[in-house]
Protein backbone atom coordinates (compact mmCIF):
# COMPACT_ATOMS: atom_id res chain seq x y z
CA UNK A 1 0.00 0.00 0.00
CA UNK A 2 3.21 2.43 -0.41
CA UNK A 3 2.50 3.04 -3.66
CA UNK A 4 -0.98 5.12 -2.07
CA UNK A 5 0.60 7.45 0.08
CA UNK A 6 1.75 9.74 -2.68
CA UNK A 7 -2.01 10.19 -4.18
CA UNK A 8 -3.49 10.55 -0.45
CA UNK A 9 -0.82 13.40 -0.07
CA UNK A 10 -1.95 14.78 -3.47
CA UNK A 11 -5.16 14.40 -2.14
CA UNK A 12 -5.31 15.90 0.54
CA UNK A 13 -3.35 18.78 -0.73
CA UNK A 14 -5.34 19.78 -3.77
CA UNK A 15 -8.60 19.96 -0.74
CA UNK A 16 -6.28 22.05 1.23
CA UNK A 17 -5.60 24.30 -1.95
CA UNK A 18 -9.63 24.24 -2.86
CA UNK A 19 -10.15 25.27 1.56
CA UNK A 20 -8.64 28.40 0.52
CA UNK A 21 -10.89 31.40 -0.59
CA UNK A 22 -10.54 32.66 -3.70
CA UNK A 23 -9.54 36.36 -4.83
CA UNK A 24 -12.59 38.31 -6.09
CA UNK A 25 -11.05 40.27 -9.15
CA UNK A 26 -13.98 42.56 -10.74
CA UNK A 27 -13.04 43.68 -13.94
CA UNK A 28 -14.87 47.06 -15.43
CA UNK A 29 -16.35 47.58 -18.92
CA UNK A 30 -17.84 50.66 -19.78
CA UNK A 31 -19.37 51.84 -22.95
CA UNK A 32 -21.96 54.50 -24.84
CA UNK A 33 -25.36 53.68 -24.88
CA UNK A 34 -26.28 54.13 -28.81
CA UNK A 35 -22.42 55.12 -29.00
CA UNK A 36 -22.92 57.56 -32.80
CA UNK A 37 -19.36 55.86 -33.43
CA UNK A 38 -21.16 52.51 -34.01
CA UNK A 39 -24.82 53.23 -34.70
CA UNK A 40 -25.10 55.65 -38.34
CA UNK A 41 -28.47 56.52 -39.00
CA UNK A 42 -27.87 56.81 -43.03
CA UNK A 43 -29.81 54.51 -44.88
CA UNK A 44 -30.81 56.86 -47.72
CA UNK A 45 -26.70 56.61 -48.43
CA UNK A 46 -26.40 52.78 -48.27
CA UNK A 47 -23.20 52.33 -46.17
CA UNK A 48 -22.51 49.31 -44.80
CA UNK A 49 -23.63 50.02 -41.14
CA UNK A 50 -21.11 48.58 -38.04
CA UNK A 51 -22.21 45.33 -36.09
CA UNK A 52 -24.68 45.63 -33.35
CA UNK A 53 -22.98 44.16 -31.18
CA UNK A 54 -21.01 45.65 -28.65
CA UNK A 55 -17.02 45.14 -28.34
CA UNK A 56 -17.65 43.54 -24.61
CA UNK A 57 -17.59 40.45 -26.45
CA UNK A 58 -13.62 41.02 -26.39
CA UNK A 59 -13.61 41.28 -22.85
CA UNK A 60 -15.49 38.19 -22.13
CA UNK A 61 -13.44 36.14 -24.66
CA UNK A 62 -10.61 37.25 -22.65
CA UNK A 63 -12.04 35.80 -19.24
CA UNK A 64 -12.62 32.36 -21.12
CA UNK A 65 -9.22 32.18 -22.36
CA UNK A 66 -7.35 33.16 -19.22
CA UNK A 67 -10.17 30.71 -17.10
CA UNK A 68 -7.53 28.03 -16.52
CA UNK A 69 -4.40 30.08 -15.23
CA UNK A 70 -6.88 32.51 -13.08
CA UNK A 71 -8.63 29.42 -11.33
CA UNK A 72 -5.18 27.77 -10.92
CA UNK A 73 -4.32 31.46 -9.61
CA UNK A 74 -6.83 31.10 -6.98
CA UNK A 75 -8.62 34.34 -8.60
CA UNK A 76 -12.69 34.75 -8.80
CA UNK A 77 -13.19 36.54 -12.05
CA UNK A 78 -16.37 38.52 -12.51
CA UNK A 79 -17.38 40.72 -15.74
CA UNK A 80 -19.02 43.97 -14.74
CA UNK A 81 -20.14 45.77 -17.69
CA UNK A 82 -22.18 48.90 -18.00
CA UNK A 83 -23.09 51.55 -20.61
CA UNK A 84 -24.74 55.30 -19.64
CA UNK A 85 -25.75 57.83 -22.47
CA UNK A 86 -23.40 60.55 -21.11
CA UNK A 87 -20.59 61.58 -19.34
CA UNK A 88 -22.47 62.18 -16.59
CA UNK A 89 -24.23 58.70 -16.27
CA UNK A 90 -20.70 57.03 -17.23
CA UNK A 91 -19.14 58.98 -13.86
CA UNK A 92 -22.17 57.53 -11.59
CA UNK A 93 -21.51 53.78 -13.53
CA UNK A 94 -17.69 54.24 -12.57
CA UNK A 95 -18.32 55.14 -9.08
CA UNK A 96 -20.58 52.06 -8.96
CA UNK A 97 -17.78 49.64 -10.57
CA UNK A 98 -15.24 50.89 -8.07
CA UNK A 99 -17.81 50.53 -4.98
CA UNK A 100 -18.06 47.04 -6.34
CA UNK A 101 -14.08 46.45 -6.40
CA UNK A 102 -13.44 47.34 -9.42
CA UNK A 103 -9.58 47.91 -9.95
CA UNK A 104 -9.27 48.08 -13.40
CA UNK A 105 -11.84 49.45 -16.35
CA UNK A 106 -11.96 48.76 -19.92
CA UNK A 107 -13.49 52.10 -21.74
CA UNK A 108 -15.42 51.70 -25.08
CA UNK A 109 -15.96 55.91 -25.54
CA UNK A 110 -14.89 58.57 -27.62
CA UNK A 111 -11.88 60.62 -26.73
CA UNK A 112 -14.37 63.57 -25.22
CA UNK A 113 -15.41 60.98 -22.53
CA UNK A 114 -12.43 58.79 -21.82
CA UNK A 115 -10.69 62.36 -20.94
CA UNK A 116 -13.60 62.97 -18.54
CA UNK A 117 -13.95 60.09 -17.17
CA UNK A 118 -10.03 60.34 -16.41
CA UNK A 119 -10.31 63.52 -14.91
CA UNK A 120 -13.06 62.62 -12.46
CA UNK A 121 -11.20 59.19 -11.27
CA UNK A 122 -8.02 61.23 -10.73
CA UNK A 123 -6.87 59.87 -7.05
CA UNK A 124 -9.43 56.87 -7.05
CA UNK A 125 -8.21 53.56 -6.56
CA UNK A 126 -8.97 52.50 -10.34
CA UNK A 127 -6.74 53.14 -13.15
CA UNK A 128 -8.59 52.86 -16.82
CA UNK A 129 -7.67 51.67 -19.91
CA UNK A 130 -9.32 53.21 -23.23
CA UNK A 131 -9.62 50.42 -25.83
CA UNK A 132 -11.13 52.39 -28.75
CA UNK A 133 -10.29 56.29 -28.92
CA UNK A 134 -6.95 56.46 -30.93
CA UNK A 135 -6.37 60.30 -30.40
CA UNK A 136 -2.99 61.78 -29.28
CA UNK A 137 -4.54 64.09 -27.37
CA UNK A 138 -5.12 61.40 -24.81
CA UNK A 139 -1.50 60.15 -24.74
CA UNK A 140 -0.10 63.60 -24.37
CA UNK A 141 -2.58 64.14 -22.04
CA UNK A 142 -0.44 61.87 -19.31
CA UNK A 143 -3.23 60.95 -17.09
CA UNK A 144 -1.26 58.93 -14.28
CA UNK A 145 -4.30 56.67 -14.26
CA UNK A 146 -4.97 55.69 -17.94
CA UNK A 147 -3.70 52.99 -20.15
CA UNK A 148 -4.62 52.62 -23.68
CA UNK A 149 -4.63 49.06 -25.34
CA UNK A 150 -5.73 50.48 -28.91
CA UNK A 151 -3.21 51.86 -31.31
CA UNK A 152 -2.91 55.59 -31.66
CA UNK A 153 -3.30 57.89 -34.98
CA UNK A 154 0.34 58.29 -34.76
CA UNK A 155 1.25 54.55 -34.96
CA UNK A 156 -1.49 53.97 -37.53
CA UNK A 157 -0.36 56.31 -39.51
CA UNK A 158 3.58 55.32 -38.98
CA UNK A 159 2.77 52.05 -39.75
CA UNK A 160 0.97 52.91 -43.22
CA UNK A 161 3.95 55.50 -43.97
CA UNK A 162 6.17 52.96 -43.50
CA UNK A 163 4.92 50.81 -45.87
CA UNK A 164 4.72 53.86 -48.24
CA UNK A 165 8.39 54.42 -48.01
CA UNK A 166 9.21 50.50 -48.37
CA UNK A 167 7.17 50.85 -51.61
CA UNK A 168 8.80 53.58 -53.10
CA UNK A 169 5.59 55.93 -52.98
CA UNK A 170 6.90 59.40 -51.77
CA UNK A 171 3.96 61.53 -52.63
CA UNK A 172 0.72 61.59 -51.33
CA UNK A 173 -2.50 63.77 -52.06
CA UNK A 174 -4.26 64.13 -48.96
CA UNK A 175 -8.03 64.12 -49.21
CA UNK A 176 -10.23 65.11 -45.62
CA UNK A 177 -14.01 65.28 -44.76
CA UNK A 178 -16.10 67.10 -42.98
CA UNK A 179 -16.13 64.84 -39.60
CA UNK A 180 -13.67 66.98 -36.93
CA UNK A 181 -11.70 63.40 -36.88
CA UNK A 182 -10.86 63.24 -40.62
CA UNK A 183 -8.55 66.64 -39.70
CA UNK A 184 -7.11 65.23 -36.74
CA UNK A 185 -5.98 61.56 -38.94
CA UNK A 186 -4.78 63.81 -42.05
CA UNK A 187 -2.60 65.72 -39.10
CA UNK A 188 -1.27 62.98 -38.03
CA UNK A 189 -0.56 61.44 -41.09
CA UNK A 190 0.92 64.63 -42.09
CA UNK A 191 3.68 63.97 -38.96
CA UNK A 192 4.14 60.29 -40.25
CA UNK A 193 4.97 61.51 -43.52
CA UNK A 194 7.51 64.14 -42.20
CA UNK A 195 9.05 61.89 -40.07
CA UNK A 196 9.73 59.51 -43.26
CA UNK A 197 10.43 62.55 -45.49
CA UNK A 198 6.83 61.62 -47.53
CA UNK A 199 6.16 64.66 -49.16
CA UNK A 200 2.46 66.20 -49.62
CA UNK A 201 1.95 67.38 -52.83
CA UNK A 202 -1.69 69.29 -51.42
CA UNK A 203 -4.25 68.94 -48.91
CA UNK A 204 -7.83 68.95 -49.89
CA UNK A 205 -11.38 68.78 -48.17
CA UNK A 206 -13.71 66.72 -49.75
CA UNK A 207 -17.90 67.36 -49.26
CA UNK A 208 -20.99 65.63 -50.90
CA UNK A 209 -22.90 68.73 -50.89
CA UNK A 210 -24.28 68.29 -54.76
CA UNK A 211 -23.96 72.93 -54.93
CA UNK A 212 -22.69 73.22 -58.30
CA UNK A 213 -20.11 75.66 -56.19
CA UNK A 214 -18.52 73.54 -54.90
CA UNK A 215 -17.82 70.97 -57.64
CA UNK A 216 -13.89 71.19 -57.06
CA UNK A 217 -14.69 69.41 -53.81
CA UNK A 218 -16.98 66.92 -54.56
CA UNK A 219 -16.05 65.48 -58.14
CA UNK A 220 -13.33 63.06 -58.04
CA UNK A 221 -11.81 63.61 -60.81
CA UNK A 222 -11.36 67.50 -60.40
CA UNK A 223 -10.56 67.22 -56.75
CA UNK A 224 -7.34 64.69 -57.47
CA UNK A 225 -6.24 66.88 -60.52
CA UNK A 226 -3.89 69.61 -61.01
CA UNK A 227 -0.48 67.81 -59.68
CA UNK A 228 1.42 65.33 -59.08
CA UNK A 229 1.06 62.08 -56.60
CA UNK A 230 2.38 58.53 -56.02
CA UNK A 231 -0.48 57.91 -53.69
CA UNK A 232 -3.96 59.27 -52.60
CA UNK A 233 -4.27 59.32 -48.76
CA UNK A 234 -8.05 59.44 -47.47
CA UNK A 235 -9.07 60.39 -43.97
CA UNK A 236 -13.13 59.99 -43.80
CA UNK A 237 -14.12 58.81 -40.70
CA UNK A 238 -17.73 58.19 -41.56
CA UNK A 239 -17.19 56.81 -44.68
CA UNK A 240 -19.46 58.76 -46.60
CA UNK A 241 -16.94 59.64 -49.39
CA UNK A 242 -13.88 57.32 -49.52
CA UNK A 243 -15.65 54.72 -51.26
CA UNK A 244 -16.09 56.83 -54.40
CA UNK A 245 -12.43 57.40 -54.38
CA UNK A 246 -10.39 53.96 -55.71
CA UNK A 247 -10.51 53.60 -59.30
CA UNK A 248 -12.03 57.31 -59.77
CA UNK A 249 -8.84 59.73 -59.45
CA UNK A 250 -7.39 61.91 -62.30
CA UNK A 251 -4.08 59.91 -61.89
CA UNK A 252 -4.27 55.86 -61.64
CA UNK A 253 -2.92 55.62 -58.34
CA UNK A 254 -3.44 53.40 -55.29
CA UNK A 255 -5.76 54.72 -52.29
CA UNK A 256 -4.80 54.49 -48.52
CA UNK A 257 -5.73 55.43 -45.52
CA UNK A 258 -9.63 55.39 -44.17
CA UNK A 259 -9.97 53.29 -47.59
CA UNK A 260 -8.12 50.91 -49.55
CA UNK A 261 -4.83 49.93 -47.71
CA UNK A 262 -5.91 50.29 -44.15
CA UNK A 263 -3.93 50.66 -40.86
CA UNK A 264 -5.80 48.13 -38.28
CA UNK A 265 -5.26 46.99 -34.45
CA UNK A 266 -6.67 43.36 -35.87
CA UNK A 267 -8.30 41.87 -39.09
CA UNK A 268 -9.94 38.74 -38.89
CA UNK A 269 -8.02 37.61 -42.16
CA UNK A 270 -4.61 37.67 -41.00
CA UNK A 271 -3.41 34.05 -40.01
CA UNK A 272 0.04 34.26 -38.69
CA UNK A 273 1.07 33.69 -34.24
CA UNK A 274 -1.91 32.40 -33.53
CA UNK A 275 -4.12 34.91 -35.01
CA UNK A 276 -6.67 31.96 -37.06
CA UNK A 277 -7.51 30.98 -33.37
CA UNK A 278 -8.22 34.25 -32.01
CA UNK A 279 -10.41 35.02 -34.73
CA UNK A 280 -11.99 31.64 -35.05
CA UNK A 281 -12.99 31.38 -30.99
CA UNK A 282 -14.47 35.02 -31.53
CA UNK A 283 -16.15 34.27 -34.39
CA UNK A 284 -17.80 31.39 -32.80
CA UNK A 285 -18.83 32.70 -29.40
CA UNK A 286 -20.32 35.98 -31.37
CA UNK A 287 -21.10 34.77 -35.01
CA UNK A 288 -19.32 37.97 -36.30
CA UNK A 289 -15.66 38.81 -37.55
CA UNK A 290 -13.25 40.28 -34.66
CA UNK A 291 -12.62 43.80 -35.32
CA UNK A 292 -9.59 45.86 -34.42
CA UNK A 293 -12.07 47.72 -31.70
CA UNK A 294 -12.79 43.87 -30.72
CA UNK A 295 -9.51 42.65 -30.04
CA UNK A 296 -8.75 45.82 -28.09
CA UNK A 297 -10.80 45.43 -25.77
CA UNK A 298 -10.04 41.55 -25.73
CA UNK A 299 -5.84 42.51 -25.33
CA UNK A 300 -6.87 45.03 -22.56
CA UNK A 301 -8.79 42.62 -20.51
CA UNK A 302 -5.81 39.87 -20.91
CA UNK A 303 -3.29 42.18 -19.67
CA UNK A 304 -4.60 43.01 -16.36
CA UNK A 305 -5.46 38.82 -15.81
CA UNK A 306 -1.92 38.49 -16.92
CA UNK A 307 -0.78 40.71 -14.40
CA UNK A 308 -2.62 39.55 -11.38
CA UNK A 309 -1.00 35.90 -12.14
CA UNK A 310 2.19 37.02 -12.44
CA UNK A 311 3.04 39.18 -9.08
CA UNK A 312 1.33 38.81 -5.92
CA UNK A 313 0.90 42.30 -4.95
CA UNK A 314 -2.66 43.43 -6.62
CA UNK A 315 -2.82 47.04 -5.51
CA UNK A 316 -3.70 49.14 -8.76
CA UNK A 317 -0.40 50.25 -8.67
CA UNK A 318 1.95 47.42 -8.48
CA UNK A 319 -0.22 45.67 -10.93
CA UNK A 320 -0.10 48.95 -13.49
CA UNK A 321 3.77 49.23 -12.75
CA UNK A 322 3.88 46.11 -13.78
CA UNK A 323 2.10 46.29 -16.83
CA UNK A 324 4.28 48.88 -17.82
CA UNK A 325 7.72 47.68 -17.07
CA UNK A 326 9.82 45.14 -19.52
CA UNK A 327 8.61 42.22 -17.41
CA UNK A 328 5.31 42.18 -18.87
CA UNK A 329 5.18 39.46 -21.77
CA UNK A 330 1.56 39.89 -23.20
CA UNK A 331 0.72 37.70 -25.83
CA UNK A 332 -1.47 39.33 -28.82
CA UNK A 333 -1.35 36.94 -31.30
CA UNK A 334 1.15 39.49 -33.39
CA UNK A 335 4.23 37.33 -33.29
CA UNK A 336 6.05 39.56 -30.97
CA UNK A 337 5.44 40.17 -26.89
CA UNK A 338 3.40 43.60 -26.21
CA UNK A 339 3.33 45.71 -23.05
CA UNK A 340 2.80 49.02 -22.68
CA UNK A 341 5.33 52.28 -22.69
CA UNK A 342 5.87 53.69 -19.68
CA UNK A 343 6.16 57.48 -20.38
CA UNK A 344 2.77 57.69 -22.20
CA UNK A 345 1.03 53.94 -21.00
CA UNK A 346 0.35 53.00 -25.05
CA UNK A 347 0.23 49.43 -25.33
CA UNK A 348 3.31 48.40 -27.82
CA UNK A 349 2.09 46.51 -30.64
CA UNK A 350 2.16 45.79 -34.62
CA UNK A 351 -0.16 47.34 -36.69
CA UNK A 352 -1.71 45.48 -39.67
CA UNK A 353 -2.16 47.33 -43.23
CA UNK A 354 -5.08 45.35 -44.55
CA UNK A 355 -7.67 45.60 -47.59
CA UNK A 356 -11.39 44.39 -47.17
CA UNK A 357 -10.39 41.16 -47.04
CA UNK A 358 -6.45 40.15 -46.97
CA UNK A 359 -3.97 41.61 -44.77
CA UNK A 360 -1.12 43.26 -47.05
CA UNK A 361 1.44 43.66 -44.68
CA UNK A 362 2.09 44.40 -40.67
CA UNK A 363 4.43 46.99 -39.48
CA UNK A 364 7.10 47.80 -38.27
CA UNK A 365 8.14 47.12 -42.24
CA UNK A 366 11.10 44.58 -42.32
CA UNK A 367 14.25 47.11 -42.29
CA UNK A 368 13.19 50.05 -39.70
CA UNK A 369 14.90 49.43 -36.58
CA UNK A 370 14.80 51.54 -32.75
CA UNK A 371 17.60 51.25 -30.42
CA UNK A 372 15.16 49.68 -27.65
CA UNK A 373 12.22 47.76 -29.59
CA UNK A 374 11.11 48.26 -32.85
CA UNK A 375 7.47 49.00 -32.12
CA UNK A 376 8.56 52.20 -31.11
CA UNK A 377 9.07 52.85 -34.45
CA UNK A 378 5.13 53.05 -34.35
CA UNK A 379 4.18 56.14 -32.69
CA UNK A 380 5.31 58.97 -30.33
CA UNK A 381 8.97 58.15 -29.24
CA UNK A 382 10.03 58.34 -25.54
CA UNK A 383 12.37 61.59 -26.65
CA UNK A 384 10.15 63.21 -28.97
CA UNK A 385 6.74 62.92 -26.42
CA UNK A 386 6.05 65.81 -24.14
CA UNK A 387 3.25 65.84 -21.77
CA UNK A 388 0.59 68.85 -23.28
CA UNK A 389 -2.28 68.69 -20.30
Amino acid sequence: MAWLRPVLALIVLLAGTGLAAAEDVVLGYLSQTDDPRYVRDWGYARLIAPPADTTVDGATMALKDLSFVTDASGLSVTLDAREAPDLDGLKIALEAQIAAGARFVILDLNAELVSGLAEAAAGSPVMLINATAPDDSLRTACFAGLLHSGPSDRMLEDALTQYLRFQNWTRALVLYGEHPRDSIIAEAFAKSAARLRIGISDTRPFTLAADPQNREQNNIKLLTGGTDYDVVFVADTRGEFGRYIPYATNLARPVVGSVGLTPLAWHWAFERDGATQVSSRFDRMTGRKMSGEDWSVWIAAKAILTAYTKITDHSVTALADYMRSDAMRLDGSKGVSLNFRDWNGQLRMPVMLATADAVIAVAPIEGYLHRDNTLDTLGTDRAEFRCSP
